[in-house]
């Protein structure tokens, strides 16, 4: 086994991990911060499918697709996060 191939699987064990705590968050509120929570987590899962993708071998699947789904998932995470932002300054300066 490569050393490469090595970080691709503890890089998907740790982000499999790490999405614990958004999926936990996001079961337990109920404002907005929900939505932001079921995002990330989204991201965070999709990127440790991505590595795990790179780790079986598949390339063109890992970086054509996952990654491709990660990106987009973390433009509208931002997007959503400056929305929710705005909304809510707008909220408390009326």
């Amino acid at each position: 086994m490569s050393d490469g191939n090595i970080l691709h699987l503890s890089s998907a064990v740790i982000m499999f991990a790490a999405a614990i705590v958004p999926i936990y968050l996001s079961l337990k509120l109920k404002s907005n911060l929900r939505i932001l929570t079921v995002l990330l987590a989204v991201f965070i899962f999709v990127h440790g499918i991505y590595h795990l993708a790179y780790y079986a071998g598949e390339e063109v699947l890992g970086e054509g697709l996952f990654r491709t789904i990660s990106i987009v998932v973390l433009i509208i995470f931002g997007i959503a996060f400056i929305y929710l932002a705005r909304f809510k300054r707008e909220k408390i300066v009326v």
